[in-house]
């Protein structure tokens, strides 16, 4: 009898182990990102510290602190782009968001799924309703993000 009292207690010492240590997955999201779409095409992604993302897509280099607007009525003009995150819900939840003289232009809200600390998935939504999950009606939107520094 002891000893099955024994087995229960490490038993549940392990249990609360796991769940403690899948609480504490934290996410690092400043650095540098290779992210992949769908269609494995690739983008490198870069998170500060001080809240800018900055991008490359189809070759052209997107600064978050000083970018060049491309068309519409401030076609040439400088703006910004920043992110926020929130990670005390799950998914994380990501904003993207354009800045023109300070004043908000858009906003991009997306779902960060943490797979390790040097991969990520990631949705974003261009119609102004957060994804809840990655599903079958959004997979083709998933991007996945590496951390190469």
């Amino acid at each position: 009898m002891h000893n099955g009292l024994l087995k229960i207690f490490f038993l549940f010492v392990l249990i609360l182990n796991l769940d403690v240590s899948a609480q504490e997955v934290e996410l690092d999201l400043i650095g540098n990102w290779n992210l992949t779409d769908f269609w494995s095409n690739e983008s490198k992604t870069i998170f500060t510290k001080d809240g800018y993302i900055s991008m490359t897509i189809n070759g052209e280099k997107i600064d978050g602190k000083n970018f060049i607007i491309r068309g519409g009525p401030n076609d040439g003009e400088k703006g910004e782009m920043k992110y926020t995150i929130n990670t005390k819900i799950s998914p994380i939840q990501i904003d993207i968001i354009a800045l023109k003289d300070n004043i908000e232009k858009g906003r991009i809200l997306g779902i960060i799924i943490p797979v390790n600390h040097t991969k990520m998935l990631m949705v974003l939504s261009f119609d102004g309703k957060r994804p809840e999950a990655i599903n079958d009606e959004n997979f083709e939107q998933t991007l996945t993000l590496y951390k190469t520094e």
